[in-house]
């Protein structure tokens, strides 16, 4: 493991962390620092700093901190190793081989050979779309009006029939079993064919470039089976955790940013978005959006806008994947698109302008929520007003912010004509303010190291000249500290401690907040030899204090003798350390 932990230093001073970060967030140098709006949380004033010579970064808004490998995988929501994975290859770095169990090592392969097959079938079925035997998805996308660079854009393909697709895989080396779990084969009897045979194909592609799964849209006129057939659960694709296109997204943020994020409903509603311009278009799979599609999502923008049809909008499923996306800290608009019109039929209609209005024109969720409930109930009834008023009622007071609930019941007041002391009293939250409320600011809570240790253990790990590594502090420290101590000695001794922002994937993920801390600890005037000392001798006289109560403890509830040996042993040491003259 410290081999291991050897190989991972070398590799975080092989990366660029401006350069990874700036993938993401765009930067700007100010001082010794590269600034930017931090990606972990909403803000409009920069309080994301990356320091370029240690190589790490720290928010001083929510207190985030890490090195190049925690921020890939808090961006890519992914585990340690992938990002580890995704930094070596960009390094040119071969990954060391790691201690695994068979089992483990077997499901990694078996998604590299899946991921493999995946990307031959996603390369064959685009290389049939010239094929004679394609000629009705030729015609199907020219009426689309889709062209050739948003077909290769997108990789759309064409399955040209019952086995075509299964005897190209074999003569590539793959199996039936394979070709079945990836979601791309099934048996007939004796016989093995194309689950997808005479549809158009798009490949849905994650946001590693890799190809997970397909969909297959048929293009007969009036099939007697579903018009979209999309793959199952496979061992490399959940439909929970997949966004069509987020490939696409990621490209974009990383040339020019991201303003906001167009949810659809369908592949084509993504394809003629993109097509009139609005490249930031993503398909749900499914519309009841769930929590990781969500922190996905925000990890490239906070801003987004769903675009359903009417109907799917309203939906109860649809609604609880809306409220998903507000607690994961998304700003919501909703877009009313006209009555039996989906976007690629508005841009046909009315054109790029004509949607641009739509965005313009789009309300908030709360808004949107209200608004679908008043079009379900008849105003002029006077019982179904009274229902409609209770209903959102509710949604306006699980808002958070008092100003939004204060607006919201106004809205209300105008729909139903009930006088704003009703509406309050229904809300229970009494009488109108006079003037709006500002919203609470949340506090950040604090690390729980205290301010004593935190300055030894920064002293420690930035290598402070007045630091004496031959001094066993190890039994005076807590799990935190011995961690931290533990770590900085080794590599010290051994003569290989580079830089600190090892630490943040060296020790167990509990201790982020803290590790951020110290390594982003800002020395000043008076942080030398005497005030290190001073606290290291606190941390002793600490620490015997609490191993003295402990023994105290015990001799009181077991009365062993032999309790008093070491308990005296610890006074000595108190009176030591008390007495030392610095």
């Amino acid at each position: 493991m410290e081999d291991f932990n050897a190989w991972v230093e070398e590799l975080l001073a092989k990366t660029d962390l401006i350069q990874v970060i700036s993938r993401y967030v765009p930067l700007k140098r100010k001082g010794g620092n590269h600034w930017g709006c931090c990606p972990f949380h909403h803000e409009k004033e920069p309080s994301f700093a990356v320091n370029e010579q240690k190589q790490f970064y720290h928010c001083f808004g929510c207190k985030e901190s890490g090195n190049a490998i925690t921020f890939i995988q808090k961006m890519e929501n992914i585990d340690r190793i992938d990002a580890i994975r995704i930094l070596a290859r960009e390094a040119g770095m071969e990954l060391p081989k790691l201690r695994r169990n068979t089992e483990e090592t077997v499901t990694r392969e078996k998604k590299d050979r899946l991921l493999a097959l995946m990307k031959s079938a996603a390369r064959h079925y685009y290389d049939n779309l010239s094929d004679p035997r394609a000629k009705a998805a030729r015609e199907y996308l020219a009426r689309r009006e889709i062209p050739d660079n948003l077909i290769k854009k997108f990789g759309l393909g064409f399955s040209v029939g019952w086995d075509e697709m299964i005897v190209y895989l074999k003569g590539k080396g793959y199996t039936h079993a394979e070709m079945k779990e990836a979601g791309i084969a099934a048996q007939k009897g004796d016989s093995w064919y194309d689950v997808y045979y005479n549809r158009l194909m798009f490949p849905i592609i994650n946001s590693f470039g890799e190809i997970i799964a397909f969909g297959g849209r048929t293009l007969e006129s009036d099939p007697e089976f579903a018009k979209y057939r999309n793959t199952s659960q496979t061992p490399i694709f959940d439909k929970s955790k997949a966004v069509y296109a987020v490939n696409l997204l990621k490209k974009k943020k990383q040339r020019e940013g991201l303003k906001y994020i167009i949810m659809t409903e369908g592949y084509m509603d993504v394809i003629a978005l993109h097509k009139a311009g609005f490249d930031s278009a993503v398909a749900s799979m499914g519309t009841a959006l769930t929590w990781p599609q969500a922190k996905q999502l925000k990890n490239y923008c906070d801003r987004i806008y769903i675009s359903y049809d009417g109907d799917t909008a309203g939906q109860k499923a649809t609604m609880r994947g809306l409220d998903i996306l507000a607690q994961a800290g998304m700003s919501i608009r909703v877009v009313r698109l006209p009555e039996g019109l989906d976007p690629d039929d508005v841009i046909k209609k009315q054109g790029a302008q004509g949607y641009q209005k739509l965005l313009d024109e789009a309300v908030t969720l709360p808004a949107f929520k209200i608004e679908t409930l008043k079009n379900s109930y008849d105003l002029n009834d006077t019982e179904e007003k009274s229902k409609f008023a209770v209903e959102a009622v509710r949604v306006i007071t699980a808002l958070e912010n008092p100003v939004e609930r204060q607006d919201y019941l106004k809205l209300l007041n105008t729909y139903t004509g009930y006088p704003m002391e009703v509406l309050y009293a229904q809300a229970g939250i009494g009488a109108p303010p006079e003037e709006p409320q500002t919203e609470t600011k949340v506090e950040t809570p604090e690390t729980a190291v205290d301010d004593g240790e935190l300055f030894v253990l920064a002293s420690l790990v930035h290598g402070a000249d007045y630091v004496d590594y031959a001094q066993d502090l190890f039994p005076y420290l807590d799990e935190l500290g011995q961690a931290v101590y533990g770590y900085v000695i080794e590599r010290v001794r051994s003569g290989v401690y580079k830089s600190p922002t090892g630490l943040f994937t060296a020790l167990d993920p509990k201790f982020e907040a803290e590790v951020g801390a110290i390594v982003n600890y800002r020395f000043i005037e008076g942080d030398g030899k005497k005030k290190y000392d001073d606290c290291v001798k606190n941390l002793q006289i600490r620490s015997l204090d609490k191993r003295q109560k402990d023994i105290l403890e015990r001799l009181r509830s077991t009365r062993d003798k032999s309790l008093l040996e070491q308990l005296d042993e610890v006074n000595k040491q108190l009176n030591r350390i008390k007495n030392r003259k610095e």
